[in-house]
């Protein structure tokens, strides 16, 4: 029972950690929060939803095309919507609510009604121990790992991952020596849209899926970040994780009517205790 818990608990976690990524994302370079993020997350789960059932696509082929289509998206998306919101802290924040209600209720016009996913991870029943549990937490797992070294690899090691970390940590002296700013705000939208997808797509198989799952996986998603240090990526990740597991082990030895309790309880307390999170620093916030 406690494998079980644990396991569901860091899956679930995994989720909120890798949407969390794209509040992070953003953070970072604009200093401003994306409360669109979970509407794009699920987003992405009826994007991977419509090329898995029309192509017919394995889960590697699946979440790599996933990926490309919501990083090419969120691009178009920052060039169209968000670059002429970003200059005012406020008018972002509404702007980005406005666009999470319209991708929610453009979905709601094709999909009405909860439906299943394809079972792309496969059906099997992993037996560890005492503890059974369905093969597509192990994808979670596992893919959310191998995401994170990804990005960790791409931030250090590239050229254009070390100009969004430039830009990021000062966007004014980065566009001095020659970064192309704007782009590179672009392709942090870009990515934040494209974890948010994948979290769609791991996260689809497990449940049937619906236009307003992103409502509470959003708010999630924003209290990990906050939890960790919403300028802080391995922050995001360690409080994701941690949330995941605190609201398994709530649900099972409390009450499942206090599981979603958890995370705004923490939300809630760190945002009095420490609201830099335990990973971030201080930051300036755009007004």
């Amino acid at each position: 029972m406690l494998m079980q818990i644990i396991v569901g608990g860091i899956a679930s976690g995994c989720i909120y950690a890798i949407v969390g990524l794209g509040f992070t994302l953003v953070y970072r370079t604009l200093k401003m929060v994306n409360f669109a993020q979970g509407h794009v997350f699920m987003a992405g789960t009826f994007l991977g939803l419509t090329i898995a059932n029309k192509f017919s696509l394995p889960a590697v082929p699946l979440l790599l095309v996933v990926m490309v289509v919501a990083f090419l998206i969120g691009v178009v998306l920052e060039r169209l919507i968000f670059r002429k919101l970003y200059h005012n802290h406020d008018v972002f924040i509404v702007g980005s609510i406005g666009l999470g209600i319209a991708l929610m209720n453009t979905v709601r016009l094709f999909f009405p009604e909860p439906i299943p996913f394809p079972k792309v991870f496969g059906e099997r029943i992993v037996k560890f121990g005492d503890a059974q549990f369905q093969e597509a937490y192990l994808w979670v797992i596992g893919c959310t790992v191998i995401l994170v070294a990804l990005l960790h690899c791409f931030f250090a090691y590239t050229r254009n991952g070390r100009a969004l970390r430039a830009v990021a940590a000062d966007a004014e002296i980065a566009g001095t020596v020659g970064v192309n700013v704007p782009m590179a705000i672009a392709q942090t939208f870009g990515l934040s849209f494209a974890v948010a997808a994948v979290a769609g797509v791991l996260i689809g198989p497990l449940y049937f899926v619906s236009f307003d799952m992103g409502d509470m996986v959003g708010l999630k998603a924003f209290s990990a970040a906050v939890f960790g240090g919403i300028n802080s990526i391995p922050g995001t990740i360690v409080g994701g994780i941690a949330i995941g597991l605190l609201e398994n082990i709530a649900g099972t030895y409390i009450s499942s009517a206090y599981k979603d309790l958890v995370a705004f309880v923490i939300l809630l307390v760190m945002l009095v205790w420490r609201p830099n999170g335990l990973l971030g620093t201080s930051t300036p916030v755009k007004v």
